[in-house]
């Protein structure tokens, strides 16, 4: 019974993610659509570099998830795990994802705030609600990485490591 009851738990929270994941994948792919719906009809008022960054975080959640599912495929589990949990992971997802709900509101924001009628659509709505998901995911985020800081494992080490390579670089390209 504790195996069967183990099982189900694990496909009702598969197909939660799984729902969750595809809901995701299909707005970006739909905010692409909707940028590019705006650019074809000329729509002044939807006119913003935010438009493009949109675009752009768009393509790259995309491209991240369906990498994500390719990794989740062919990897070991253990590896995942440490990938997973390391604190570098949780910057980087704190980054894209809080920069990507900060483009999202921004964007929405404008359009709204401007009533543009050209760009009126459920679409615009969904940006602006997808936002607010976001921005809390990315200070979860940042406060699960301040806790793995405080008390987790001391992989702060390869984070020095990587702001002294940035250092560097950006030392010699001067």
């Amino acid at each position: 019974m504790n195996e069967t009851l183990i099982v189900t738990l694990f496909v009702i929270f598969a197909i939660i993610y799984f729902s969750i994941l595809g809901g995701v994948i299909y707005l970006s792919y739909r905010y692409i659509k909707y940028i590019n719906d705006l650019d074809k009809t000329g729509c002044k008022c939807s006119e913003d570099t935010k438009r493009d960054m949109v675009k752009n975080f768009s393509y790259l959640i995309l491209i991240g998830w369906l990498l994500f599912i390719v990794i989740l495929l062919v990897s070991p589990p253990k590896q995942l795990i440490n990938i997973y949990t390391s604190k570098i992971y949780t910057i980087i997802q704190f980054l894209i994802i809080g920069g990507y709900g900060a483009v999202l509101f921004l964007y929405s924001k404008k359009l709204i705030d401007e009533s543009c009628a050209c760009s009126d659509s459920w679409v615009r709505e969904a940006m602006q609600y997808q936002s607010y998901v976001y921005i809390l995911l990315s200070v979860i985020s940042l406060m699960v990485f301040i806790v793995k800081l405080l008390i987790g494992k001391d992989d702060t080490k390869d984070l020095l490591k990587i702001i002294k390579v940035l250092a560097n670089n950006k030392s010699k390209s001067k």
